[in-house]
Order: structure tokens, then C-alpha cells, then sequence
């Protein structure tokens, strides 16, 4: 088992979210034990306070199950946990599906992140605002854009739904020139969702999203003639 540090204001969030990629990926399995507490937490260089919370969040899931003096395991049911029905659903979906869905859980979104953030996390959206290219889909500046702005939302099933999306929108997509062809208009595009988070307008803020989306579906149609 290979656990990389973690760096992340969110950090049981991330914790939870490195161990279940490891079941998802088969890389940790049903019956596995984890390392001890000190281990687990030297080597993702995180407090035992942070694993504890981020474990208690995975027993809770049915991920991971506890035996006293003897240590943490892998649920036998968690790989069917964390793919489930509804990734299924994602994986049979096409992307203009896909982004039909996004329209209307991130206007919902935006609203809440509206009424969470802080003037520090506006600055750092700016930040993740421009997008680079020749990215790869799945792991992309626009990526951590949208799922930063999941989480500043504290629902964990935006996080959740953007997390899947991107990873299954470059299992079912072979487009690789969308990122370079449309980097700078994403980045403005970017930019006028965080003006509009700014301005504490709503109504804005869903328009700018709802048009950001809507030229992503533009220029998917166009570069696979739809």
C-alpha cells in the first residue's frame, strides 16, 4: 500500500478521499488491514486527530470496520459501496447527459457557496480560476475549480458527483483539443462565476455557471459533430 502526504485545509476530507480511491482502484481490498493509527498517520503526514475523524467518517460509510486489538479492515461490501448504482449510471450515460445533470446540481451549487464563503476562499477561487492547457480531462485546473467549489457548498454529494464526473467524462470521452481550444474563454468563464460569488448575486452566479456549461456543450457538439 503506497499513501501519499496530504496537503489541505479539508484534511479528513482528503484522508477519506485517498483511502477510497485505494479501494476503488483495487489497491486496497475486502479484508485488508489498515496500518496502525501512528503509521497511517506518519505516512499521509496528517494528526491522529484528523485520521480518527476521517476513519469515523469511513465506518459510518461501511468502508472500513474496526476489531478491538486488532486493528482496521476493508468492508467486504465496501467496493460495491463506493462504485454502486450510481456510478453505473454515470458510466452508461453520454456527456451531454452528463453536463445536463451539472447544469442543475451547480446552480444549486453556487447558491450555497453564496451563503458559506469567506472573503479568503473568494481570493482563492481566483486563483483556480485560469485554466492551463493541454490538461488532462480528469485531473485539470477546471477539475479543481469545480470540485473546490463543491466543497465550499458542504454538501458531499456536489463533491461526490464532481469527483465521479470528471474521471468518468475522460473514461467516455476521446477528446483531448477542447482544453486548448477554449483555455482562455474557460478561464473568463471562470472568472465571471466568481465575480458573481463576490457580488453575493445568486441569480448571476447561475446565469454565469448555466452559460459556462452551456459552452462546454457547445463545443463538445461541434468537435464531435452532434
Amino acid at each position: 500500500m503506497n499513501f501519499s502526504p496530504i496537503a489541505n485545509e479539508k484534511l479528513s476530507d482528503k484522508v477519506v478521499k485517498v483511502i477510497t480511491d485505494q479501494v476503488k482502484s483495487g489497491a486496497l481490498k475486502p479484508g485488508d488491514r489498515l496500518p496502525s493509527e501512528p503509521e497511517l498517520a506518519a505516512a499521509l503526514q496528517v494528526s491522529r486527530g484528523i485520521l480518527r475523524e476521517a476513519l469515523t467518517v469511513l465506518q459510518a460509510r461501511n468502508i472500513i470496520y474496526r476489531r478491538p486489538k486488532e486493528g482496521t479492515f476493508i468492508n467486504s461490501s465496501a467496493p460495491d459501496i463506493l462504485i454502486g448504482n450510481w456510478e453505473a449510471s454515470m458510466k452508461n450515460a453520454n456527456y451531454l447527459d452528463l453536463i445536463e445533470v451539472r447544469e442543475c446540481i451547480e446552480s444549486r451549487t453556487v447558491e450555497k457557496v453564496i451563503d458559506l464563503i469567506t472573503d479568503e476562499q473568494i481570493c482563492e477561487l481566483y486563483d483556480l480560476a485560469p485554466v492551463k492547457e493541454n490538461e488532462n480531462v480528469s485531473h485539470s485546473t477546471d477539475y479543481y475549480f469545480h470540485y473546490r467549489l463543491a466543497e465550499l457548498s458542504h454538501n458531499m454529494i456536489f463533491t461526490s458527483f464532481i469527483d465521479n464526473y470528471y474521471d468518468i467524462f475522460h473514461e467516455i470521452t476521446a477528446i483531448s483539443s477542447r482544453q486548448t481550444a477554449r483555455s482562455q474563454a474557460i478561464t473568463q468563464e471562470h472568472t465571471a462565476i466568481v465575480d458573481a460569488i463576490k457580488a453575493k448575486d445568486k441569480t448571476a452566479a447561475r446565469e454565469a455557471i448555466c452559460y459556462h456549461l452551456m459552452m462546454v456543450r457547445k463545443s463538445l457538439r461541434q468537435e464531435n459533430n452532434l
